[in-house]
């Protein structure tokens, strides 16, 4: 803003419309142009302007005072001397030569359209990550504390296949209802909400309920057989911040200012009294009410999740940690077998690092072990298998390993979990690991107890499966 009033000023400086003589008028919007940019420190800021000129800026602005700018008719133009034109096209070239010296040092940069609209898709991007990072929450917690499976649960985030809720739009329209009215009255508003384009609200479970599923089935009950129904949800929110506590209550929005009614259910009476109104109003009861009974479920949430047993819930959580992991069991080996194992890899598209350094392009071949002067040994065995332990509890002492040694178990007691994982770990004196699925494929195992060592000179893994029976003669 600032800097478009400045390239104002410095055309109206060359073209005011007072001079004496042709000569004389040029010669002063001369020297006020130059004094006007020179008292300008462009390479300080573009935008701070002189204290001694910032009323003549702000008539410029308005065209108004002594820097009014003339009539730029063919007519007007026609009375400027010539001195008076030069002088105006000198201007003209001033500005446009100051604005390619603000372009050139980048101080213009930040209000192009192409940076502005980036910025703006950020802060709406952003808004959308919090929106649905919110509602994704609300999910988590109604599936963990409130007893909604993750589909039922999923049903408080609108998808693309359901109506989205109009409650943080400009307009919004909303029916509040309780279960203390019967479910004919209850029907009967729902059908009056998709006439009329509204929502309905509801403060939170049905006072008989104990889950939320409960009371969602109770009002998909309600709805049934009503073709394209509207939004029906729970909006403790709204019962709050318009202290709804009878119904039904109607509520009509436009922005911050809002008219709200209970007992009523005319939404053409609602919008005309909106209509003469300059401020929000609630005209409290003004027919039949029924007094809400639900307790809010945000309320509900809180003391139900103030009650739970969160150390007993951590500690049913470790406990049966080792039951819910996939394990990949693996019979015990009945032969002694070795083989190579190539660990070369094509890359199938160009790989980066997080800096967009290029590690391989697209269709390179590299081998991980090559240049490497250090390898590994891996020991795979069932822990469940006391003859495997004890197998592998000689092995190590008298095995030559290669590198970095790591002790991998494709099984772990369900019942003892952390006590067989400690009691392992004591024995190796070692951290044990359990097996991902995909070593077993990528080592090309089909039985334990099983050694993985690095063969630098060869660049390739050398596998063994060992028949412990066979060792033991």
């Amino acid at each position: 803003m600032r800097f478009s009033k400045l390239m104002t000023l410095i055309v109206v400086l060359s073209c005011g419309a007072h001079a004496q003589t042709a000569e004389e008028h040029a010669a002063k919007v001369k020297q006020d142009a130059a004094n006007a940019v020179q008292s300008i420190d462009l390479n300080n800021s573009p935008f701070e302007i002189p204290e001694s000129m910032k009323e003549k800026f702000r008539q410029a602005a308005q065209n108004k005072g002594d820097f009014a700018l003339p009539d730029s008719s063919n007519s007007a133009m026609q009375e400027m001397t010539p001195a008076q034109r030069e002088q105006m096209k000198v201007a003209v070239d001033n500005v446009k030569a100051r604005t390619e010296e603000m372009k050139a040092k980048g101080w213009l940069d930040a209000f192009d359209k192409e940076t502005v609209n980036k910025q703006v898709e950020q802060y709406r991007a952003s808004a959308q990550m919090l929106s649905e990072q919110s509602t994704s929450s609300l999910e988590r917690a109604l599936h963990e504390h409130a007893g909604l499976t993750k589909e039922q649960a999923s049903h408080f985030n609108a998808s693309a296949d359901t109506p989205k809720s109009r409650q943080n739009e400009a307009n919004e329209k909303a029916i509040f209802i309780s279960f203390s009215m019967d479910r004919e009255t209850i029907k009967n508003i729902i059908y009056l909400a998709k006439k009329e384009g509204a929502e309905v609200y509801v403060n939170g479970l049905h006072p008989q309920h104990k889950m939320v599923n409960e009371t969602m089935m109770l009002l998909r009950e309600i709805v049934q057989g009503i073709e394209e129904p509207p939004i029906v949800r729970f909006n403790p929110t709204a019962f709050k911040k318009y202290d709804v506590n009878s119904v039904p209550t109607i509520l009509y929005r436009e922005l911050d200012r809002y008219i709200i009614a209970s007992g009523v259910t005319s939404f053409d009476w609602l919008e005309m009294e909106y209509k003469n109104q300059n401020e929000s109003v609630n005209y409290g009861v003004t027919g039949p009410i029924s007094q809400v009974i639900e307790k809010s479920i945000i309320d509900e949430m809180k003391e139900r999740m103030a009650n739970y047993d969160w150390k007993a819930q951590r500690k049913r959580t470790i406990d049966s940690f080792w039951s819910r992991q996939d394990y990949t069991p693996l019979p015990r080996a009945t032969s002694t077998e070795e083989w190579l194992i190539d660990p070369t890899i094509s890359a199938s598209k160009d790989i980066s690092t997080p800096r967009g350094e290029l590690i391989a392009k697209q269709g390179s071949v590299m081998n991980p072990l090559k240049g490497h002067g250090v390898g590994f040994t891996t020991v795979i065995f069932n822990a469940t298998d006391i003859k495997q332990v004890e197998w592998v509890s000689k092995k190590l002492n008298e095995m030559n390993t290669v590198g970095q040694l790591m002790l991998i178990t494709s099984q772990v007691s369900k019942q003892k979990g952390w006590a067989h994982i400690e009691a392992l770990q004591n024995q190796f004196k070692q951290k044990i690991f359990l097996m991902p699925k995909e070593l077993a494929s990528r080592f090309q195992l089909s039985a334990l107890p099983a050694v993985v060592k690095t063969d630098l000179q060869k660049s390739m893994l050398h596998v063994t499966q060992f028949d412990i029976n066979e060792e033991e003669k």
